[in-house]
């Protein structure tokens, strides 16, 4: 089939405002114009190019698939990782990377294209590649915000247990750290704003000469070995609301380490957000206790500074060591009655802001999105994924950190 038409949709937005875009959508465009070829409306486009953020992007591409029934959809994105929801309303979902599929279904056609061993069809057998090809060599993206996104690396070192980045993509830096500190000089010198794209911006090995910017994600195993972060709002991923639960899925931050960093990142005038998971497994009444203990210790040593707790629930993701563990919804009773002793005055402070995690109800529908399971099995656990086809980097040690997981949370 020639190419004639091609539309890209962002499925995190409403057809009807394609004129925002995320990151995966903006790089879609910039191989569009590398390959020459202009972008045309979904109406009349032969081909629909859908970028997903998010497995429940399946919904946006069910309504894609029943009003334009003769189209091509082709899904990709971070959430082509786990294709099997999105594959039953694509054509075809490109996992990973995409840089040599589209330079394939340009250059040979659809049918090329469709071969590849990163390419998911639903209904197929074949075992599918992810493909770890990132062009690091595309130029900085402008994102909504009007900041400049430039990348650090692909992947994550750690290997958190709950954490598809590190299970599902091998870690890599930027191969040319010169060229990507002299963009971040350029871009800054001409008045532009620039963030850094990474996981965790301190592992890399050019942390230290990246000029300083605003936002920043890191963690404190590296902070504790850089020093104090460039960046006036630091974001820690914290995950367990216990020290022993950060343990449990090899998060190892603990409660001292939690007051001391955040303490000492305030009182050099960094606002701090904690990312936290409600309903890790294995979660008890006494692992929220020592997040109130946390929040109550953190007001009696500093005096000025923000602190934000921005709450996500558990999802299981494949590829984990955590995709097989049973989910219920007692993480909510526990949050209610945090928010409760929070806003009766023990931890309340017009310092400390407070985000909810995911209910019970719309936590379950995202996981079924991710894992392709049934409501049944996600809450029995043991279950593998459908996803279980494509051929992960880590899959043996997965498997092996499931069983071992299993056994763990079956002695609490």
């Amino acid at each position: 089939m020639a190419i004639k038409k091609v539309a890209i949709v962002d499925t995190c937005l409403p057809i009807t405002k394609q004129s925002g875009r995320g990151m995966s959508a903006r790089y879609l465009q910039w191989e569009l114009q590398r390959n020459g070829v202009s972008e045309s409306s979904i109406e009349d486009a032969d081909i629909i190019f859908a970028s997903c953020q998010s497995t429940e992007s399946y919904k946006y591409l069910q309504s894609l698939r029943n009003k334009f029934t003769q189209k091509i959809i082709i899904s990709g994105g971070a959430a082509s990782t786990s294709p099997y929801t999105l594959g039953k309303y694509s054509d075809m979902v490109c996992v990973g990377d995409g840089q040599r599929f589209i330079e394939t279904i340009f250059l040979e056609g659809v049918a090329a294209a469709s071969k590849l061993d990163n390419v998911w069809i639903d209904g197929e057998t074949r075992n599918v590649e992810i493909d770890q090809h990132f062009p690091f060599d595309m130029p900085p993206i402008q994102g909504e915000d009007g900041a400049y996104r430039l990348w650090c690396g692909r992947g994550c070192k750690n290997k958190c247990k709950f954490c598809q980045t590190g299970w599902a993509y091998e870690y890599k830096e930027n191969p040319n750290p010169v060229a990507l500190i002299d963009q971040s000089k350029r871009l800054l010198a001409s008045g532009k704003k620039i963030n850094y794209l990474s996981n965790d911006i301190s592992q890399h090995t050019f942390y230290n000469m990246l000029p300083a910017v605003e936002h920043g994600s890191y963690s404190i195993r590296f902070l504790k070995k850089t020093g104090l972060p460039p960046a006036r709002q630091v974001r820690l991923g914290i995950e367990g609301v216990s020290e022993r639960l950060r343990s449990s899925v090899s998060k190892p931050i603990s409660h001292d380490d939690l007051i001391g960093c955040t303490t000492w990142l305030n009182e050099n005038k960094k606002s701090v957000r904690w990312f936290m998971i409600a309903g890790l497994p294995g979660e008890t009444e006494r692992d929220w206790q020592e997040l109130k203990l946390a929040v109550q210790q953190w007001k009696k040593y500093t005096q000025k500074g923000v602190l934000a707790l921005s709450f996500t629930a558990f999802c299981p993701d494949p590829a984990t060591p955590l995709c097989g563990a049973a989910l219920d919804d007692t993480y909510w009773d526990y949050y209610i009655d945090f928010k409760k002793w929070f806003f009766d005055g023990h931890g309340w402070s017009n310092r400390v802001k407070l985000m909810n995690p995911q209910q019970p109800k719309s936590r379950m529908q995202k996981a079924i999105a991710s894992t392709g399971m049934s409501e049944d099995q996600l809450r029995e656990g043991g279950h593998m994924s459908p996803n279980s086809r494509l051929n992960y980097p880590y899959a043996k040690n997965t498997l092996k950190a499931i069983k071992e997981e299993a056994v763990r949370i079956s002695d609490l």
